[in-house]
């Protein structure tokens, strides 16, 4: 038997010598045909709602734990390196070089009104909506999935806009922030000529 030069000779090669029955073939939806993705509620209204599950990015900034939802997160990239910008309001580092893009970058202790206790090693890429900034964290911790359910509400004192509530994870204790508001904080603050 010849060597098959076409994919159908390999495919009848294969198959002994005969073409593939029909009744193989699996009935897929044209594209056109598929229904989009069910548009996702912001995490906010989740977690007041206590609805459904959330797969958390847990971080540390100022010796704490955090979390917010995964999906916000573009990326963590090692290292803090923003360029200062005269006039910088003090919760903005600078600016950061990622790859064809540049970004503001803002201390999330800062902005979140906590003490700084150590120097930045890691930087997450925030994305929840249309807008992405850099924020610097002091550590990645890891990314663990809970039932919204789980969700605590923070004491009177803390309850910021930022806060969305706590939950367990384990025997430690993790905050859950609403990346939408630390952005907007954030932007709130820059010089629109730094941007």
């Amino acid at each position: 038997m010849p060597s098959p030069t076409t994919l159908r000779d390999l495919a009848i090669a294969l198959n002994g010598g005969a073409p593939r029955p029909r009744q193989d073939d699996i009935g897929l939806p044209m594209f056109e045909e598929l229904a989009p993705p069910a548009p996702v509620a912001p995490f906010r209204d989740r977690v007041q709602r206590r609805e459904g599950r959330a797969e958390l990015l847990v971080f540390r900034a100022a010796g704490e734990l955090f979390a917010t939802e995964l999906r916000s997160i573009e990326e963590a990239v090692e290292g803090v390196d923003a360029r200062h910008i005269p006039d910088a309001p003090p919760t903005m580092l600078g600016i950061f070089a990622l790859r064809d893009r540049t970004l503001p970058m803002y201390a999330l202790a800062r902005v979140l009104g906590l003490p700084e206790r150590e120097d930045a090693a890691m930087t997450l890429v925030m994305r929840p909506s249309a807008v992405r900034i850099a924020v610097a964290v002091d550590a990645v911790d890891d990314v663990f999935e809970t039932s919204l359910d789980a969700v605590r509400p923070v004491p009177p004192p803390e309850n910021d806009a930022t806060v969305l509530g706590v939950v367990w994870r384990g025997h430690e204790l993790v905050t859950l922030l609403d990346a939408d508001t630390i952005v907007a904080t954030c932007l709130a603050v820059t010089p629109p000529d730094s941007l």
